[in-house]
Parts: structure tokens; sequence; C-alpha cells
């Protein structure tokens, strides 16, 4: 009878014991599934603040951003004209102080001047940048010419939307453009020529013309610079040779250069460049060869790398539009155009020369 009561007590203690375990253990499951909400209530807290900082922060800016486009529209909106500025020579001094020129001429007249093409990757050409100024509703637009079909298109395609174009430097001549603002063909040999007279140190002389081009253009810089020599500088004795390069890859022009310049029996004493990728690849070939000294080198166009070797004394000269005349004149001829509906259709500026005695200025500017 006893060992029935202590068996029946030993089970009791044991059912006891198991019940208390499970007690522990939902207990345990109880606080660990409350930690886990807990911790999720966290996490959903959290990732909502930033959630709400993002949207927030992103409303501000672009109520910021608006509120700046507000501005620069009201800004615009109080000019009487907007211009758009188009060039391919990014990296040309002329062409750069042209626009500043003509922003700064424009300010003046309360004239909106925008350079497009600025510090862009996209490989744009002249013709797009024509589309997107006409795009943009602008006034007027002023670009650097060429005989390029597309930009031809795109000028005739601003035309007929009311939106005058005027090319600079070098002229899209079969488009609708309204003028043409340039330094002129005839003015330009003559400068050229008138170089050589002021640099020359002896009578007789033999003068390398490199022209690119087979046009009328080029014709005229020839003429100019024939009757200068007769008439300006009658008391030299010049022997004129010209050589057409257009067509010509740069390393094969880098080796006429050189061959030039090499033999000391045929080459000139001076050599002439009428065209600034000619002058550029000219002044390469000087460096490359070991060639400086060797002729009087004057070319055509003004930028930093022409500019230093003009510096550096191995460049004589160059010659180029003046910036600041044609900047005025070209926006000139649009406000012209836009309040009587006609202008000039060619207009020549004034040519600049960079030597030795003047060009820190330049560099100073650059």
């Amino acid at each position: 009878m006893k060992a029935l009561t202590k068996k029946k007590d030993k089970e009791k203690m044991i059912k006891t014991t198991d019940t208390g375990v499970k007690a522990t253990e939902t207990a345990e499951i109880r606080e660990n599934d409350g930690g886990s909400k807990g911790r999720v209530d966290k996490y959903g807290i959290y990732i909502g603040v930033i959630l709400l900082f993002f949207v927030t922060a992103i409303v501000l800016i672009a109520i910021y951003i608006n509120s700046r486009l507000k501005e620069i529209d009201k800004d615009h909106s109080d000019y009487r004209y907007h211009y758009a500025y188009i060039s391919k020579s990014e990296d040309s001094y002329t062409a750069n102080h042209i626009y500043e020129e003509a922003r700064n001429y424009g300010k003046q007249k309360n004239i909106y001047v925008e350079k497009l093409k600025t510090n862009s990757s996209a490989n744009y050409t002249d013709a797009d940048y024509v589309q997107m100024a006409a795009a943009m509703k602008v006034d007027g637009i002023i670009v650097e010419g060429s005989e390029d079909n597309a930009l031809k298109e795109s000028i005739d395609a601003a035309e007929k939307e009311g939106i005058p174009a005027v090319t600079l430097l070098s002229d899209c001549s079969s488009s609708e453009r309204k003028s043409f603002v340039e330094i002129g063909d005839y003015n330009l040999g003559r400068e050229f020529a008138r170089t050589v007279i002021n640099i020359a140190n002896k009578r007789s002389l033999k003068v390398t013309v490199f022209v690119d081009g087979n046009g009328k253009e080029n014709d005229e810089v020839v003429e100019a610079l024939k009757e200068t020599f007769t008439y300006e500088g009658n008391h030299l004795s010049v022997e004129l040779s010209i050589e057409k390069t257009n067509g010509l890859p740069n390393f094969r022009l880098l080796d006429m250069v050189k061959e030039l310049l090499s033999d000391a029996s045929e080459k000139p004493d001076f050599l002439i460049c009428v065209g600034e990728h000619d002058t550029k690849i000219v002044y390469q070939a000087i460096r490359d060869y070991n060639l400086a000294g060797k002729t009087h080198i004057i070319g055509y166009g003004i930028s930093d790398p022409l500019l230093k070797g003009v510096r550096d004394q191995e460049i004589d000269a160059l010659i180029d539009a003046d910036a600041g005349q044609m900047g005025m004149l070209c926006v000139d001829a649009l406000v012209k155009y836009n309040e009587r509906g006609s202008c000039n259709d060619h207009i020549i500026v004034d040519d600049t020369v960079v030597t030795k005695n003047n060009v820190e200025r330049y560099l100073d500017e650059d």
C-alpha cells in the first residue's frame, strides 16, 4: 500500500514538473514573440522616418528648382530680345571673345545673348544646336557658318519659323541666313602682305601660301597679297607660290611642311597659312620636327596654343577678326532685322594682328 502511494506521488511530481517546464517554455515563447514584434515596430518607425526625410527633401528641392526657373524666366522676360550664339571653335580665342563681347554689348541694349554648346560632351553638330535654338523660340541666331547641307537646312527651317540667323567668321552662303559678318578676304590678304613687309629684312623674298580651299575667297586673298606687294612692297622682289592643302590628311600636311622647310634651296622665307587648321598643323610640324627658325610663320586664327607659339617666337604673327567689333555687329544685325525686317547681307569687320609685341595681352585675357 505504501509502495502504491509513493508511486502515485512520484507520478504527480513528474506531471507537476512537466507542467512547470511547459509553462516556462510558453512564457519564453511569448516573451520572444513580444521582443520580435518590438523590434519590427522599431524598424518600421526608422524606415518611415527615413522615407519621410527623403520625400521632404525631394519636395523642397523641387520647390527650389521651380522657384529658380521662375526667376530665370522672369529675368529673361525682362529682356527685349533673346539670341542664341553657336560656335564650332570651342578653343578659339576669337570665337569665345566674340561671344563675350556680344553678351556684354547685348546687356547694354537689354538683350540676352545665350551661348549654346558649352562644356557639352554630347556629340551634337552645329545644325543640331540651330534646331535647339529654334525650339527655344529665340529671337535670333548667331552661328559660325559652313557649307554643310545639314546646317543650311537647319537655318532655313528656323527662318520658316520667323527666326533670323546671322553667320560669322565663315559663311553658309546657300542658306536663308540674313547676314554674314567676317573679316573680309581681301582685307585678310592685304594684312598678310603688310605683315610680311614689316618683318622682311632683305629685298628678295620667297613667300609660300597655304590655302585650304578652291573657292573665290582664296582667290581674293591671293589677289590682295599680289596687289599689296606690288603697291606697298614695291621695294621688295617677291616670289609668290600657292600650295592648295584642301583634302590633305593631317599626316600628309605634316610631311609636306617638313619637306618644304628641310630643303635649304627650296624653303621659303615666309610661310603664310590662310586657314586656322593649316596654321595649327604647321605649328605642330615646327615643334615635332624641330624646325623653329627655319622660316617666318604667319598664320590665321587666335587660340591658346597658337598664342603660346607667338610668345615663344615659333610663330611670327597671327591675324584674325576684331572680336569686340564682330560681337557688336552680329547683335546689331539681328536687332535691325527684328525691328525693320532687313539688314546688310554682308558686313566687314576690322582685323587684329598678334605679334610678340602684344601677345601677352591676349594670353592674359585668355
